[in-house]
Formats: structure tokens, sequence, C-alpha cells
């Protein structure tokens, strides 16, 4: 397992500093469902990004749901918007992105559908509505090409300022020791990258948490994330693994496309400059990820 190192927020604070503050964007007009509350752009690469919990509408007659959680994943979208744009200006093609502009409050597209939407029609339909678009899109990135990668982005306010990448594993499972974890084929299984493990020259452990992992090419520039060879994901730690999202649209159960869940903290979305940084070290690893993990180049 990796070393316990101590938290690496200055780095992320230094990589801030030393990215300019970029005009934020919202791109071309999107397509917009039916109910008018789901936005997809379109895309090129073969990458899809979702943002379920950043919606601020509430319309009176969508009843609020009365169990579950409903806090609103604040400037989760502008994140979206921040990486699509950077993934943009890095390859010259953007990735699809799904946003749904309903309050939590209303509807949660990141759980079962009884949950999420409560029983109320109206919500029920916007659940629908940003599942199929999600489903459209990763039918068009595969029409395009062979493999591609499905991350829904979040916001959380834990403790510890770390990107959490979620792929379906318990933090149990990310203790285990790199021997369990590149010999017991069934903890990559019930991985939202289960395909990807399959394909990769890497071992699972080393997808996972080594220097090419999400986490590991995160941290390298400037970005703390968890797991990584540098963050270790103690006991007590707090720590968002992934929800129906990425159950649904991530390969473990059925689809073709990879998926990880990304949590992320106030200090790397909350002002433009911050977003942009975090943008910036996203699409620059998805870059040596895809070309190390999918064995293929984005540009």
């Amino acid at each position: 397992m990796p070393r316990p190192l101590a938290p690496l927020v200055p780095l992320c604070l230094a990589f801030v500093a030393l990215v300019a503050p970029a005009a934020e964007t919202v791109a071309e007009t999107p397509r917009v469902s039916a109910s008018g509350f789901i936005r997809h752009w379109p895309g090129e690469l073969p990458i899809v990004l979702s943002v379920p919990h950043d919606g601020a509408a509430k319309p009176a007659d969508i009843p609020d749901r009365t169990s579950g959680v409903t806090v609103r994943d604040s400037y989760a979208a502008a994140l979206g918007h921040a990486l699509r744009d950077a993934l943009r200006t890095r390859f010259g093609q953007a990735p699809q992105l799904v946003v749904c502009e309903l309050s939590r409050k209303k509807v949660d597209c990141n759980r079962e559908i009884a949950e999420g939407a409560a029983g109320q029609p109206k919500a029920e339909q916007v659940w629908r509505e940003y599942h199929a678009i999600i489903d459209e899109a990763e039918s068009a990135v595969l029409a395009r090409s062979k493999h591609g990668f499905y991350l829904d982005i979040h916001s959380h306010g834990h403790p510890k300022p770390r990107i959490e990448i979620g792929y379906l594993l318990k933090g149990s499972e990310l203790r285990l020791t790199d021997e369990r974890l590149d010999n017991d084929t069934s903890v990559a299984a019930r991985s939202s990258i289960r395909w990807l493990s399959q394909r990769t020259p890497a071992k699972f452990s080393e997808l996972l948490r080594g220097e090419t992992s999400l986490g590991g090419l995160f941290a390298a520039r400037g970005v703390p994330s968890v797991p990584s060879p540098r963050e270790v994901l103690f006991l007590d730690d707090p720590y968002f693994n992934g929800a129906y999202d990425i159950a649904a649209h991530g390969s473990r159960d059925k689809s073709q496309l990879d998926a990880a869940q990304l949590e992320v903290p106030g200090p790397m979305r909350d002002t433009p400059a911050h977003r942009a940084a975090t943008a910036a070290a996203i699409a620059e690893s998805l870059d040596v990820y895809f070309t190390r993990h999918f064995g293929m180049k984005l540009k």
C-alpha cells in the first residue's frame, strides 16, 4: 500500500497561482430536453461529462423530495464547462456535457428513480431524460471510437481538500495491498473501470492508485487526489465512492464506457481561476491516461 504523506494543499495552491485566470464560457447553444431541465452540449472526443446536482430551478409544480440528500453541488456545472473548454483548447475537440438544471430538492438523477424522483411524474420525466441523453452520448462516442470515458462531476465539503475519485469500490478495497488488487480479479470486476482493467497494460493497483492512475496524474499536476500514490484513505476519512450514475453508465454492469466519479473540494472549484486550474490539470492528465491505459491519443 502507499505510505501516508502530508496533504498536498500547498502544491494545489501553487498550481492555481501559476495558471492565468481564464474567462469562463458556455459554449454553443445546447440541446434542451422536452422538460426544459436537461441540457446537452455535443462533442467529438471519446469523453462524456455529466453534472447531476447543480440545478437551481425549483418549479412549484414539482413537489420537493422529503427524503434523501438534497444539497446542491455548487459550482459543479461551472467546473464541467471549464473542463469542456480546457479539453477543447488542448485537443481541438470537445467532450459531451450533460447537465441537470432542476434542483436536487426536486430530483436526484444520481439515485435510482424511486428515490431520485420520489414518485412524482414530472420529476420522473426529468430523471429519464437525463439518463437517456447520457446513453445517447455514450452511443455517439462508441460510433466514433472503440473506447470512451465517462466522468460524473460533483462537489464535496469534506475536511481534506482533495479530489475524491470514485470507482464504486469501498474504502476498505482501496486499502488492500497491491498484491491483492493485482491478483484478486473480483475487485476490478466490481469497479466502474472493469473493462479498462482488462485492456490496460498496467496492473490494477497501478490503474487504481499508481503514478499513471487518475489520482496519480492529478497529484503530479498539483491537484491532491485519492486514491493516488501520495494520498491515503484512512479508516475515519469520509469518502464518496460513486453512486447510480457511474454504476448505470460505467463498465461494471453494462456500458462499454469506463467511468469515474469526481468529487471536487471547494478550493478547486470556487472561483473562475481555481476552476480553470483544476480543469487544465484534469485535461492534461487525461491526455496521459488515454495514451497509457486506453492505448489511444486524444489528439
